[in-house]
């Protein structure tokens, strides 16, 4: 009893609101004869004085639909005039006498290259730090490498976000202590794995599990699915396929995608395997969640009701209606990382009138980020998570990889300013992924500058099978 407590106690540092059912929960997911070894501990940080905003926000969710409206929306403009003496970069940008309505076309648009290169000029010098915490991304979608901020309270914001996309097809998950919500797929050579509760959801438990063989085996993953029984899977296009590929039998209520562009051929296979919705989901770890897939499958609807959501031509200035645009964001809810004309390197069209169902606008011919898998010496598919992890050991601002046909491989690298990339070591960790493949390393310190946002194609390859 006495080591219970002390582990129980100890859980209760990373999970605050954890109580009895919660820790059970937990100690059967990360307990379980048949879990893949993990490899990581976190918590969702979430304390009694965050729910309060949280269950405002999922009504706020269900009965503020957002409404395209012809410029800013007035609490857009008074969120900015209480921000902007806070955050330094938009003291340069919006100078004293600037208007913002009648100006907005005028105010500089940013992009990840700021967050990537100038981060302490985009958080508000008021803001607490005491719980920020950090993401990192390997930049596997646009050539920059982030280190996010963010809060645990906004974060646990996500949650009911994701329980509207699944309301909209019909699916409603049990979420509580007693069920495990959501297991989240990787399938990657190297990724952290780990076990967790979300008191945003009573203490439902979570999983993020690796499909690769170097984690997990498939008959380990077959049983461990089957006795926990998870009410959806989230993952990418590529692990949502390697889960289909080992021919794991669980059918969960809703497969959620994110991360790149999901096909419309690999989503009628998941969904007729599986026989359940299959949703695309619009998101990025600077934005959070942006718009999701209805089941009519007609665009994707504008999802949080606390961003603007604009499409821009190359100059910064709104497309005409109909018209292919880059996505930009405005608001948000990360209090580290407030958004003003950020652009995705995203593209779309954008329909003002929403649907029946959703009046929010809806963006059609989504332009995302586009799945692809590399090829090793050998055969093996190599995903650009893996290659992250080499690149994460350099300082570099951009880069972009891409395979030939013959599987050489070209790298162009944008170092961080005033800094040599170690070619040395890139080789040995791309020899140590790809095997003797033919590797060519270009530093160039304009890279992407002829982008718009500077946003790249980062992975590119001729032998991608996706």
């Amino acid at each position: 009893m006495v080591a219970w407590d002390a582990e129980f106690a100890a859980r209760q540092e990373r999970n605050p609101l954890l109580d009895e059912a919660g820790w059970r929960m937990f100690c059967r997911l990360h307990q379980h004869p048949l879990a893949p070894r993990w490899n990581y501990r976190v918590g969702d940080r979430l304390q009694a004085a965050d729910l309060p905003a949280l269950h405002a926000y999922r009504r706020q969710i269900a009965e503020e639909r957002p409404r395209w409206q012809p410029g800013p929306p007035d609490w857009l403009l008074a969120w900015i005039e209480r921000l902007r003496p806070q955050v330094p970069l938009w003291r340069q940008r919006l100078p004293a006498g600037f208007a913002l309505r009648r100006d907005w076309t005028q105010i500089p648009t940013s992009c990840r290259e700021d967050i990537a290169s100038r981060i302490e000029q985009l958080l508000p010098q008021e803001a607490e730090l005491e719980r920020l915490i950090v993401y990192e991304t390997s930049g596997t979608s646009s050539g920059h490498a982030l280190d996010v901020p963010n809060h645990p309270a906004a974060v646990a914001l996500n949650h009911p976000l994701l329980e509207f996309a699944l309301a909209q097809h019909g699916v409603r998950p049990k979420l509580d202590a007693q069920h495990v919500a959501c297991i989240n797929l990787g399938s990657e050579a190297r990724t952290v794995t780990f076990a967790n509760v979300f008191a945003a959801w009573g203490n439902a438990g979570f999983a993020k599990v690796n499909l690769h063989p170097a984690s997990w085996g498939r008959e380990q993953a077959q049983g461990f699915f089957a006795d926990l029984r998870p009410e959806f899977l989230t993952g990418d296009p590529l692990s949502l396929a390697t889960y289909a590929d080992w021919g794991l039998d669980y059918r969960p209520k809703a497969m959620i995608s994110t991360a790149s562009c999901l096909s419309s051929g690999l989503k009628q296979r998941l969904q007729s395997r599986y026989g359940c919705p299959v949703i695309d989901f619009y998101s990025s770890t600077e934005t959070g969640p942006i718009a999701y897939a209805g089941p009519d499958d007609a665009g994707f609807s504008q999802l949080p009701p606390d961003i603007y959501l604009e499409l821009l031509d190359a100059e910064g200035y709104p497309v005409a209606a109909g018209e292919l645009g880059e996505i930009c964001i405005s608001g948000g809810r990360n209090p580290y990382l407030p958004l003003l004309r950020y652009r995705t390197g995203d593209y779309a069209r954008l329909d003002h009138v929403g649907s029946r169902a959703d009046p929010a606008p809806r963006l059609y011919d989504l332009q995302a980020r586009q799945p692809v898998l590399f090829r090793a010496h050998n055969g093996t598919s190599i995903h650009p998570l893996d290659i992250g992890y080499v690149l994460r050991g350099q300082v570099w601002v951009q880069h972009q990889l891409h395979q030939a046909a013959d599987g050489s491989l070209r790298l162009c690298v944008r170092p961080a300013l005033g800094v040599r990339i170690d070619q040395q070591a890139l080789r040995q960790g791309f020899d140590a992924l790809f095997g003797p493949l033919p590797l060519e390393i270009i530093e160039t310190p304009h890279l992407g500058n002829d982008q718009p946002g500077g946003k790249l194609l980062s992975y590119s390859s001729e032998l991608s099978p996706v």
